[in-house]
Order: C-alpha cells, then sequence, then structure tokens
C-alpha cells in the first residue's frame, strides 16, 4: 500500500559501523545493506545517510539498514554516501567519479549493485542525490508530505540507478512569511521545518523570507525613534469563538494567532519571539544546505518613525500602517540614507547568518520629478548615454502589463530614482559586511521591465535580480518576450514565479501551464533561476514538483509533469488522465478571475460585501463555477478508481473544490439580493441574502472537515471575519426591515 506520509523525524543519526557486498547474489539474499558516511562527513551528510536507510526500509521489503563511517560486513549492499572529497570509500571505489559542479548529483555503482555511491559536488548536493535515488524508487515527493511506492520492491537492486544530474536552473527559491493569515505568516517555527526539509527533497536550494517593516523580526533605533510595531498579517485580529463557523479546528483558541506568538502582547515579547521565529528558520534551512536571504522594502518604514523622517509621508497601503519617502526626499537625501543604512544593518546584524539581501523596489514611489537626475546619476556609473526617460517612460506606458499607461509611467520613474538611491547607499560595498567579514549577497528586486536590457548598467555592483512582471503567471506568459533581452549572462536573474496570486485570493488556483511556459523561456536564455510566489499552498503540489523536476530535466512540460507524477503515484493510467484534466479545469476557473476581476477574493475586508451591489451578473461567473465544478468531478473520479496514499491529498483537493463552489454561490447570491433591494422587493433581497449565508456556513464548515495546517485555519479564520459576519449582520439587518 502507497502511505501519504507526514515527515516529522527529527535531525537525528546513530552510527553504527557497517560493511561491503560482495556480490549480487548475496545482495539478494542478505537484503543487508549498510550506509557509510565518510569519518569526518559534514553533518547534511551524515543527515543524507540516515535518510536513505529510512527511504530503503518504506521502498524494500524486509531489508535492514545500518549507518555508520565505516564498512565491516563484507557480505553486505555497501552504499557510499559523499563523493571522493568528503568521503575516502567513495574515493578508493570509484576512481572514475565524475568531475561535476557544486550542484551536480551522481549515482555510481559496481559489481552488479553490491557497491553503491551516492554523492555530489557539495554536501548538499549529496542530499539532493539521496532524494533523486528516492525517486527512481518510487517515492514522490511534495510539499506537505511523501508519497510511498505503491508496492515494495522484493529485493535491493540498486544497479539500475546510475547517473550524473546537473541542473539546468541553479537558483530554485521559496519564498516564505509574506503577509496574510492565509499563508506562512501563520506558520510556526515546526510547520516551516517540515515544509523545508519537504523542499529539501525537491532540491529546492534558497529560502527567501519576505518580511515587511510593521513585522516583529527586527528592531532598530534611528533619530531619537525605535521602532515599536510588531504586528501580523496588517494588524487585523481574527476572533474564532462564539459563532465561528468551524471553530473545531482551532481546538478552543479565541483568537487565531501563529502558535509561536500566541498570547504575546507588548512589542517586546513579540519582536523576542519573531527573532526567535526567524532565527530558526535560517537555522533550519541552513542544516538542509540551503542559502537564505531577507526581502524588505528598503524605503518603507513604520509610522513611528515619522518624526525621524521629516517630510515623509504616509504610504498608500492596506491599513496604512508605513511611511515612505516624499517628493521633497531624492536619491541623496542624507537622512533618508542614514535610515535605510540604519534598517539595513539592523537585518544583518540580527540575523548574522543571512546570505542574501533582497531590496524590493517600492511599486507607487513619490519620487517622479527625481528621474531625470537621476538618470544622470546612473549614466555617472556606468549606464548607456543613450538611455533616456522618455524612451524608457513610452515602452511603460504602452506595454499590455497592469503597470502600463501612467501606472507604467511612475513605476519606471519611481525605478529610476530608486536605483539611483541604492547605487549611493551601496557605492563603497561596506553596508552588506556580515560580522564574520562576509558579504552578503545583494539581490535587486522588481525593476521595472523597461530597464531589463540594461539591468548590468543600473543594479549596483555584484547586485543580481529577481524579476517581476506582473501579477499572475498567465499575464507574465502572455508578455515573455519582455524576458528575452535581459543580460543573463551578466547578470544573475531570476524570475519571480507566482503559483497563486492574492488578488484571486483564497480561492483554489492553478498556473501550471503558464509556468511549464515561463520555465522554458527562462531555461532559453540563460537565467539564472526562479523564486517562487503564493500564500495558500493547498492545490500547489503538482506546480512545486513541476518546478522542481523541470529545474533539472530540460524540455519538461507541465503537463508530461503532472501525469507523470500522479501515475507513479496511483499506479493507474486514467486517474493520471483525469487528474489533468482536472488541473486544466482548475487552471481556467484561475484565468478566468485573472481576466475578469483580479482581487475578486483579495482576503481583506469587503471580501465577498463588495459583490453586494447592483451591477448585472458577469457570464464569466457561470463559466468560472462550471470550471470549479468539473475540478471537482474529476477529482472525485480519481479519488474513487485508486488505492493507497495519494488518495487521502485527492480527497482533500475534492472537498477544497466543493468550498469553492459554495463560495461562488454566496458571491451569486449577494449580487442577487443587492438587485432585488434596488428593486424595492426586500423580501426576495433577504431569501437571496439567506441562500447567500447557508452558502458562505456551507463553504466553511466544508474546509473545516478537511483542514490540515495553519494556512487552511487561516482560511477559515479570514472567511469568518471577512465574509460570514458581514454577511450574517446585513441578514439581521434585513430582516428588521422586512419586519
Amino acid at each position: 500500500m502507497m502511505s501519504y506520509r507526514i515527515f516529522s523525524s527529527v535531525f537525528s543519526v546513530v552510527a553504527v559501523a557497517v560493511s561491503f557486498a560482495v556480490s549480487a547474489q548475496q545482495t539478494v539474499a542478505g537484503q543487508f545493506v549498510q550506509i557509510v558516511h565518510g569519518k569526518a562527513a559534514p553533518a547534511i551528510e551524515v543527515y543524507a545517510a540516515s535518510e536513505l536507510a529510512d527511504l530503503l526500509k518504506r521502498a524494500i521489503t524486509d531489508v535492514t539498514t545500518e549507518v555508520g563511517d565505516q564498512a565491516a560486513d563484507k557480505s553486505a549492499i555497501t552504499v557510499c554516501i559523499g563523493g571522493p572529497q568528503t568521503n575516502s570509500l567513495t574515493a578508493s571505489s570509484f576512481k572514475d567519479w565524475p568531475q561535476v559542479s557544486d550542484q551536480g548529483i551522481v549515482i555510481r555503482s559496481r559489481d552488479n549493485g553490491a557497491v553503491c555511491a551516492v554523492g555530489g559536488g557539495s554536501p548538499a548536493a549529496t542530499l539532493w542525490a539521496v532524494y533523486e535515488l528516492g525517486h527512481r524508487l518510487g517515492f514522490r515527493f511534495l510539499p506537505r508530505g511523501d508519497i510511498d511506492p505503491l508496492q515494495k520492491k522484493p529485493v535491493v537492486d540498486l544497479s539500475k540507478y546510475d547517473g550524473v544530474l546537473e541542473p539546468q536552473l541553479r537558483s530554485r527559491t521559496w519564498r516564505t512569511i509574506n503577509d496574510f493569515a492565509i499563508g506562512p505568516e501563520s506558520w510556526g517555527l515546526e510547520e516551516h521545518k517540515r515544509f523545508l526539509k519537504q523542499l529539501a527533497k525537491m532540491k529546492y536550494n534558497r529560502v527567501m523570507l519576505s518580511v515587511y517593516p510593521w513585522q516583529p523580526f527586527v528592531e532598530y533605533e534611528f533619530g531619537g525613534v525605535k521602532k515599536t510595531t510588531a504586528l501580523h498579517w496588517f494588524g487585523e485580529e481574527f476572533p474564532v469563538d462564539g459563532d465561528t463557523v468551524g471553530k473545531k479546528v482551532f481546538r478552543g483558541a479565541k483568537v487565531f494567532e501563529n502558535p509561536d506568538f500566541a498570547g504575546l502582547k507588548t512589542s517586546a515579547e513579540r519582536h523576542a519571539a519573531g527573532r526567535k521565529h526567524m532565527q530558526g528558520i535560517i537555522d533550519a534551512a541552513h542544516e538542509l544546505g540551503m542559502s537564505v536571504g531577507v526581502s524588505i522594502s528598503p524605503l518603507e518604514f513604520p509610522r513611528e518613525f515619522q518624526s525621524a523622517l521629516p517630510g515623509s509621508q504616509v504610504a498608500r497601503q492596506l491599513k496604512s500602517l508605513t511611511i515612505t519617502p516624499s517628493a521633497g526626499q531624492g536619491p541623496t537625501d542624507e537622512t533618508l540614507q542614514k535610515l535605510v543604512a540604519t534598517k539595513i544593518r539592523a537585518y544583518i546584524d540580527t540575523y548574522p547568518e543571512l546570505d542574501e539581501l533582497y531590496l524590493t523596489l517600492p511599486e507607487f514611489p513619490e519620487w517622479d520629478q527625481h528621474a531625470d537626475d537621476a538618470l544622470m546619476l546612473l549614466k555617472k556609473r556606468g549606464a548607456s548615454g543613450e538611455l533616456t526617460v522618455e524612451s524608457l517612460v513610452r515602452q511603460a506606458r504602452e506595454r499590455k502589463l497592469i503597470a502600463s499607461g501612467d501606472r507604467g509611467e511612475r513605476a519606471v520613474k519611481g525605478n529610476l530614482v530608486g536605483l539611483a538611491f541604492l547605487a549611493e547607499l551601496f557605492s563603497d560595498g561596506s553596508l552588506l559586511k556580515r560580522k564574520d567579514g562576509k558579504a552578503v549577497e545583494l539581490v535587486i528586486t522588481s525593476v521595472d521591465p523597461a530597464l531589463f536590457p540594461v539591468l548590468d548598467q543600473v543594479i549596483p555592483n555584484d547586485a543580481s535580480t529577481l524579476n517581476f512582471v506582473d501579477y499572475t503567471a498567465r499575464r507574465v506568459a502572455e508578455n515573455r518576450e519582455l524576458l528575452a533581452p535581459v543580460p543573463a549572462k551578466k547578470v544573475p536573474s531570476r524570475l519571480i514565479m507566482t503559483l497563486a496570486d492574492d488578488n484571486v485570493g483564497l480561492l483554489p488556483q492553478s498556473a501550471l501551464q503558464s509556468l511549464g511556459t515561463l520555465t522554458s523561456e527562462i531555461e532559453r536564455h540563460g537565467w539564472d533561476g526562479f523564486s517562487t510566489r503564493y500564500w495558500v499552498p493547498a492545490e500547489l503540489d503538482s506546480s512545486v514538483y513541476f518546478l522542481s523536476r523541470a529545474s533539472w530535466e530540460k524540455g519538461l512540460t507541465a503537463e508530461a509533469s503532472l501525469k507523470e507524477l500522479w501515475t507513479s503515484a496511483t499506479q493507474n493510467d486514467a486517474a493520471a488522465d483525469r487528474l489533468w484534466l482536472a488541473w486544466q479545469y482548475l487552471e481556467k476557473a484561475t484565468n478566468l478571475i485573472d481576466e475578469n476581476d483580479l482581487g475578486f477574493a483579495f482576503p481583506v475586508d469587503g471580501l465577498l460585501m463588495k459583490h453586494y451591489r447592483p451591477d448585472p451578473i458577469p457570464d464569466w461567473w457561470q463559466s468560472a463555477t462550471d470550471a470549479y465544478t468539473q475540478y471537482m468531478v474529476e477529482l472525485y473520479r480519481a479519488h474513487g478508481a485508486i488505492d493507497g496514499g495519494a488518495k487521502p491529498i485527492l480527497f482533500y483537493y475534492a472537498k477544497r473544490g466543493e468550498y469553492v463552489v459554495e463560495y461562488l454561490a454566496a458571491v451569486k447570491a449577494v449580487r442577487q439580493a443587492a438587485l432585488a433591494k434596488k428593486a424595492g422587493d426586500n423580501e426576495a433581497a433577504l431569501e437571496h441574502l439567506e441562500a447567500a449565508l447557508e452558502s458562505t456556513y456551507n463553504c466553511v464548515n466544508t474546509l473545516s472537515d478537511v483542514a490540515r495546517e495553519q494556512s487552511d485555519r487561516g482560511v477559515i479564520a479570514t472567511l469568518n471575519k471577512f465574509a460570514y459576519r458581514p454577511l450574517l449582520a446585513e441578514v439581521e439587518k434585513m430582516a428588521e426591515s422586512v419586519e
């Protein structure tokens, strides 16, 4: 039987004596495998050895494994963990070990599989090699757990798994923390650790901690002002007691909280917990061989700093929690430079083992009038003399992105000023020095696409880029010609891959086919890799899996990846075909929302009741409902045709398919109520509102039946606050008017 296994073992290894096998015949008869790491092996390779022992026991019938740093039993199969540099047994047993990069993976065997080696060009690559061998043994690793082989193999035979792999994309970055209760901002450290272990199995090698100025992860002081703001999810509170629908998932809690911050009220308490939380994520990622960076918006600050930055203004964003520079503060403003430097040093000093610093250029800067001066500064530092503000603005206004027209003009002008500011800030490089003397890698995020052809000329020296083109993968794929001019050979360039957008919100989403197009494009143009962008991880298993495999397998398509995954997981070709059909319906629904009403289910106040207006019901609502319904139906059909560990995850997807159909019914009923109210028929309006309330209750209750993790609970808390309770209040108000 296949098992859907949530991985939660601790990072520990027992070292015992092990030995060589001398023949394939003894291999079959003995079923004893000794796994040998180097005597002075790095911790990650010792961990890799224990992981292989676990995988073999789950994949092979009646196998015994032992892990240690020497070979003692000459009748056993011997597997060497690590390359020749870290394991002398590998060096002596495989003198023809291939030359590979630091990310190269090597699996070798001799004597008909009696002696094997699993290693790589670095300790992290050795761990990936173990998981690649696990993949070839039939395991499928997904973000929230493993799907074990449906049937165990009768004997150990590692002779057929020889191979050497190098990645097509060297940077495979996972973004986490974010900014809403529905996403990883709500996860405790233990949930982050479990997720990171799964990402390591899929060979993701970078983690980006995306944090915001109002969160409790850093403290600093400037101009006599100390940072005191220490909030989660824009300062919203989510009560989950009383009339909360689905409150069983909160286990008696009165308020939905990140478990690492439960009950903490003061700024000092929350900041201390924030440092411990984020340092724990950094340590866990490093233990798995991943690099870690923090992503910040350098030009945004909590509002308490307004007095320390005279002339600053409140930023135009949700809840108005931050300030930004105003028109009077240009790229050479001394006070602003010092404040930004203080903030950056606070992160580097608080987390002294950070590997990267991601700096996001502001989306709506107020620096338009400084654009000409900024471009002159950039030209003095090497930008092409042929660049003009006018030509850049023309490109930005005429393109087909959301940031086009006036918004495009503001974006590109603001980028010029922001880049000039950063050029001044990092002119000598000292700001990026860690306490140990090493430099943090600087990554500039969200440079305007109009500047893509000259990235190497406008970013600080030795920086790389993480590029944002538009909010959804579909939109980027439709404008993929913008990716070609990036000078990827001169500047390490990565693309933000949006797996699920917060504008589409808390609804099930897929961008799998668009991700397939984009992966092919960045490989073709020599980009360094990608970083994910998402909130709810629910339906994203197939997308995350695809990116993990396509990063190593050139030409892999989205369809081939999904069918390979689910054929292996279900051992049922027909079920895999149904799941490909299901994902096409899911992507169709996602695209309909993206094309017609981006922001349709943005998880904030007004989530549902913004649809309570007397406008005609759009035709696309029914099309989206039909697509989601077909998605759900195909999931249930596939679920009913299989056994084993894939079954519970398909049931989880299907129940979330039910939830969204109920939610869309509620949206439609709310609109019908508004139309009836406008027509003066309050009784009909009440009937529609009551129908909407019932659908909302059903959708939340359906989610609570399959809630597995903190993001699921965050969706339930968000729906209660921003959908169910406001709707209930309107039902009660309308009932009074009818009476």
